[in-house]
């Protein structure tokens, strides 16, 4: 037998150069804290994350839950965690994984068990009672030793979860991850596309940023436009990108495009002229009242929205924005055109 042969499911440990200071991320090495994409929604969760990526200080945040839809990035945020704690501690003392691998692992419970814990898919428990028992009996150990947990579940699983058990994570940190929004999906997608070693044009990004709502979605997306570039050896058009979109079963989350039609609908003009430069007052009403629902609604950033509305600056855009702002708050106490066009654009199925 081989001396010195990794366990078979010990991950595969990879180093990367951060200040100047060589460092493993055996959880992948793509998951760290630096790669992961805020906006003002998100600043909560990475403060968090910072904080209990620092073991020798003092643990208020212990349990650490978060909690939000899919795709909003809680796996990228717990793997980097556990590639922070494993630069702290010797890797194999730092677990990560599913709920239900974390509680068939003899190591949780053993004398020589793990300094701290990344669980996933916290999900997995739901309706099972026998795991949730022993879910408290480790969380009870875990916090009695002083072991930083960090754990994931979607919103509506941990909204659902018992009263007591609950109360008992919100003893430490429980943060909402909200999903990402139109400029977090432009950057992640100028990432991978730089991951992967390929180029698309801007405009094809700003495409795929306002079609795919979610990240992992995204990334397969972007992954399958580098395989047809490589195969095809020629820049990606516009048909390419809606090809492949078509091939990887699109999902069609609201885009500015969809909001901009259903403005134009309501007020009776073409949706050319949304995004248009005509100056009448009842059109640049309604091109205003178009970008504050961009905002409300998907969270685009004031480049992005000037980019969309006809390649305006972004000071024109934050500008129009206080503009309906200020008209809903002097007419707060009536059924305006912008609560029945919100109304109108937010998706049913919301």
């Amino acid at each position: 037998m081989l001396k010195n042969m990794p366990a078979k499911d010990a991950p595969r440990v990879r180093f990367t150069q951060r200040d100047g200071v060589l460092t493993h991320t055996p959880f992948g090495e793509h998951f760290t804290l630096e790669n992961f994409f805020i906006n003002k929604k998100n600043v909560s969760p990475l403060a968090a994350a910072r904080e209990v990526t620092k073991p020798q200080q003092k643990q208020s945040c212990n349990p650490l839950v978060y909690y939000g839809k899919s795709g909003s990035g809680k796996t990228h945020l717990l793997r980097a965690i556990a590639n922070e704690l494993a630069c702290f501690y010797e890797y194999r003392a730092v677990f990560y994984g599913s709920i239900e691998t974390l509680l068939q692992d003899a190591r949780v419970f053993g004398a020589n068990g793990y300094q701290a814990y990344c669980v996933d898919d916290m999900h997995l428990f739901a309706n099972h009672i026998p795991l949730q028992e022993t879910f408290n009996t480790f969380l009870d150990a875990c916090l009695c030793k002083k072991k930083q947990l960090v754990c994931a579940c979607s919103d509506t699983f941990y909204k659902g979860l018992p009263e007591s058990l609950r109360a008992r994570l919100k003893q430490g940190c429980c943060v909402q991850l909200k999903n990402p929004d139109i400029d977090v999906r432009m950057r992640f997608a100028q990432t991978q596309c730089l991951l992967h070693d390929f180029t698309i044009a801007k405009e094809h990004v700003l495409l795929l940023a306002q079609r795919c709502e979610h990240l992992r979605y995204l990334a397969s997306v972007l992954l399958n436009i580098a395989a047809y570039k490589k195969r095809t050896q020629r820049e990606i058009t516009k048909q390419d990108v809606e090809k492949i979109l078509r091939s990887t079963g699109e999902q069609k989350p609201m885009t500015p495009q969809d909001i901009i039609c259903r403005v134009a609908e309501y007020f009776s003009l073409p949706p050319e002229e949304i995004t248009g430069s005509r100056q009448e007052h009842a059109l640049v009403f309604a091109r205003q009242t178009a970008m504050y629902l961009c905002r409300e609604i998907l969270g685009a950033s004031y480049p992005v929205l000037g980019q969309i509305f006809g390649g305006k600056n972004h000071s024109t855009v934050i500008y129009s924005i206080k503009k309906i702002k200020k008209y809903i708050i002097a007419h707060k106490n009536e059924h305006t055109e912008i609560t029945k066009l919100k109304k109108i654009c937010i998706p049913q199925n919301d």
